[in-house]
């Protein structure tokens, strides 16, 4: 059996500080999105014309 290696120094090792690294927010306004909704609507009222056409 063999043991998995951790990063994690032993205690009282001298480590190197990093500067911290920011995380996205996530606030972002999605750049895309209402042309997405926009096709994925009109493809689903196609759908659903088609469907009423050919099954009823």
């Amino acid at each position: 059996m063999t043991t998995a290696q951790t990063n994690t120094p032993p205690p009282g090792a001298v480590t190197e500080k990093v500067t911290p690294v920011e995380a996205k927010q996530g606030t972002d306004a999605p750049k895309g999105m209402p042309v997405v909704l926009g096709v994925g609507i009109l493809g689903a009222v196609v759908a659903m014309f088609l469907a009423w056409m050919f099954i009823f």
